[in-house]
């Protein structure tokens, strides 16, 4: 039984399930380490990386499918109706390509798009559980809500996801850009709050992959060490 138990823990972090279904194509980028000249000999800064390091190091890259930043976990926030009591929810920040990496199962409406993303517009998907728990049906696109008291627009609800999903779990998803979370950073917009999931057309491109990234981030080492960051 132990053992058949310690399998079955293995296997439900590495075995593909919606919407993770293409794990064996991922790739993910989670914590950096930053230094600078300043600092000391041994002296670094550990975490996740800033929209400015995500972007230049990793989104940029042009041999996977495609590649998806979100905030490095989930986030306790409460949401209601105005006049209603408010309950928590895991809130996860996307950008638009998150609905490309992952593939969750719409019920209503659709995932948010560039342009909506670009623009910072208040909108989410949430989960059928949250959309019954605030309006008692699933039929919900359009409608609004209060998140952390400020007002969003649902895009589309999707099926309840596994806690189990370690990139993509969460209850309600909404732009990074509609809540300036992309701002939250620090050693000179270097570090912040953001992760990386990196889709690869096929698992023989990860050498590829793996080469490319070791390019920008020399190339970006360069870039800051102006100012005396590597």
């Amino acid at each position: 039984f132990l053992i058949m138990l310690v399998v079955m823990m293995q296997q439900v972090k590495v075995a593909p399930f919606a919407p993770e279904s293409n794990r064996d194509r991922f790739l993910h980028v989670h914590y950096m380490s930053i230094t600078n000249k300043s600092w000391g000999e041994g002296n670094s800064s550990n975490g996740p990386m800033g929209i400015k390091t995500a972007l230049e190091c990793f989104k940029s890259l042009k041999t996977p499918e495609a590649v998806t930043i979100y905030t490095c976990m989930v986030i306790s926030t409460p949401v209601n109706l105005p006049g209603q009591p408010a309950t928590g929810i895991d809130l996860l920040q996307t950008d638009d390509t998150f609905w490309r990496v992952f593939d969750f199962s719409f019920v209503a409406g659709k995932p948010y798009d560039q342009a909506t993303f670009d623009a910072g517009l208040p909108v989410a998907v949430i989960t059928e559980s949250v959309a019954r728990s605030l309006f008692g049906t699933t039929d919900v696109e359009g409608r609004e809500f209060l998140l952390s008291h400020a007002p969003y627009r649902v895009a589309g609800v999707v099926k309840d996801v596994s806690t189990l999903a370690d990139c993509a779990y969460g209850q309600v998803w909404v732009p990074y850009t509609s809540t300036g979370m992309d701002n939250d950073t620090w050693n000179d917009r270097h570090m912040g709050m953001m992760s990386c999931t990196i889709l690869a057309h096929s698992r023989d491109d990860f050498p590829a992959i793996r080469r490319e990234a070791e390019r920008r981030k020399s190339a970006y080492n360069t870039l800051i060490g102006k100012n005396g960051w590597e």
